[in-house]
């Protein structure tokens, strides 16, 4: 009687290059999920910090008579914001290189798969590739343009970070005529202090992304 079960003698993978086309697909496809839940979490967040400004205004106005109350919001609700847009931009730079990623896979598969003769038919999309999108979303199309809705962005980090910078003013303004007694004033100044090193750090970050470099002009 034999107390062990005996090995099974792995499969070969068959052809070489149908398996590595394979693997090529299969992680074209995890890319292309990962891209669609990058948009998810994006959009989510972004929801999140509307609901954030609309809560912050909310309590200005419902405190408005209450001096203390009303600068404390009003000092700490930019780093608050700040820290929104950093989640947010983290899923922006996680969609950024996911497209990316894709775009030079989308190369390679249609290096290994253009025919060699393809027939015209009308279409912008090239008829010996087999992986189309990314490059003719970033320019390869009828238009020549880089489709890319590049806009959003601008406006929702403006969204964001205009709103903490109005915010931040604001408090300011109001700390130094209201005539606040210790510690208000620091809670005002600390937080615009805060607000301040966030908003140059976000500055620093954006300008040092290299996925950002050129992301709008559209490919030839």
């Amino acid at each position: 009687m034999t107390f062990w079960k005996s090995r099974r003698t792995p499969e070969p993978l068959g052809d070489p290059g149908q398996a590595r086309l394979a693997f090529l697909l299969t992680e074209y496809t995890a890319i292309r999920a990962e891209l669609v839940a990058a948009v998810a979490t994006q959009q989510t967040v972004m929801n999140y910090g509307l609901a954030a400004i609309a809560v912050i205004y909310t309590g200005v106005l419902a405190t408005w008579a209450n001096v203390p109350l009303r600068t404390g919001i009003l000092a700490l609700a930019p780093a608050l914001l700040m820290f929104v847009w950093f989640v947010w931009y983290g899923e922006v730079k996680r969609l950024g290189r996911t497209r990316w990623f894709l775009w030079e896979l989308e190369k390679k598969v249609n290096a290994l798969l253009r025919s060699p003769a393809p027939a015209g038919t009308g279409s912008d999309l090239p008829p010996g590739d087999v992986l189309h999108w990314e490059s003719w979303v970033r320019g390869r199309n009828r238009w020549r343009v880089n489709l890319h809705s590049r806009p959003a962005y601008h406006l929702s980090t403006g969204l964001l970070c205009g709103t903490g910078l109005g915010t931040t003013a604001l408090s300011v303004a109001l700390g130094v005529t209201g005539g606040l007694p210790m510690p208000w004033p620091v809670l005002v100044y600390g937080g615009a202090a805060a607000f301040l090193a966030l908003l140059g750090y976000a500055v620093r970050v954006v300008r040092g992304n290299p996925l950002l470099a050129g992301a709008g002009k559209p490919i030839t």
